[in-house]
């Protein structure tokens, strides 16, 4: 499994700068290697304005810019790219996001639901202190974390992503992934008991 990760890597990067250099078969292959990325990222987002053509069109302008940009230097380009393709999208989201920031309280938030219907009637204090202890905590345990724990934790629960995918993404089995994050999370849980 490390040596297949390994030489995927390397032929993802062999690639990239084949296609820095002009290959466009090299960029056509590039670009059906991340079109599944770039579609599920797409599909996730959502952009007053944007369909999901117009969304999937600026997943393939993040990854050939994500292209150009690579340095051998960054190691592994297929993190770079997702990295790339990814950051791109949160950023036309906040961008869309400063020029759309004024709404009515009747704003259609879905089907039948506004922004009214989102508010919380029971605002508790208690709750709303209870709330940011816990994360206070939480933030002090994972910085109590190696970096490679952190890392795993940020990829599963912040990122939202699949353990699968970090598994494939660092060669190691699916159960040892598990047993990793199952270690994580009970240094975590120790955290918070002291």
């Amino acid at each position: 499994m490390n040596e297949f990760k390994k030489e995927s890597s390397i032929y993802l990067e062999e690639l990239a700068l084949k296609a820095q250099g002009g290959d466009n078969k090299s960029l056509e292959d590039l670009i059906i290697y991340f079109k599944p990325y770039i579609i599920r990222q797409a599909r996730y987002t959502y952009v007053k304005g944007c369909d999901i053509e117009d969304l999937i069109q600026i997943g393939y302008i993040s990854l050939i810019k994500a292209i150009n940009m690579y340095r051998p230097l960054n190691k592994n380009f297929e993190y770079y790219a997702l990295a790339s393709i990814k950051r791109n999208f949160y950023y036309l989201i906040r961008k869309e996001s400063r020029h759309n920031a004024e709404y009515s309280m009747e704003f259609e938030t879905g089907p039948g639901l506004t922004l009214q219907d989102g508010i919380e009637d029971d605002f508790s204090l208690e709750e709303e202190y209870s709330k940011k202890e816990t994360y206070k905590e939480l933030k002090k345990g994972i910085k109590s974390l190696n970096k490679e724990e952190q890392d795993m934790i940020k990829w599963v629960y912040f990122d939202g992503k699949t353990l699968k995918d970090y598994t494939q993404l660092k060669g190691i089995t699916y159960n040892q992934g598990r047993y990793k994050m199952k270690k994580i999370l009970q240094k975590l849980r120790e955290a918070f008991e002291q």
